[in-house]
């Protein structure tokens, strides 16, 4: 089972971020972020960003961790249902 853990991080722009660790444990290893952001019509979506060689499923698309401290992320993220695009670099929301 895979669960939030602490506190949610506001990166910027709008965008919130958990991180996501096996159990939900607070001191578990991180397999990927939870990312929430509002739509310019105010609805707000999210989603799991799962880290290279931790997704449940391999059809899942993975994120590569070029930094856990602080995040970066490669490639970009895009919503599929807002088009919300943008990066995380630096432990910050970077629009694209």
């Amino acid at each position: 089972m895979i669960g939030r853990a602490g506190e949610g991080i506001d990166i910027g722009h709008g965008v919130m971020i958990w991180f996501a660790t096996e159990n939900g444990d607070p001191d578990g290893e991180r397999v990927a972020i939870v990312e929430q952001h509002t739509a310019p019509d105010g609805s707000v979506y999210s989603g799991y960003v799962w880290f290279e060689g931790h997704a449940p499923m391999r059809s899942y698309p993975t994120w590569r961790v070029a930094s856990m401290e602080p995040l970066t992320l490669e490639p970009s993220l895009l919503c599929s249902t807002c088009g919300h695009h943008g990066f995380i670099r630096d432990g910050k929301w970077v629009p694209a």
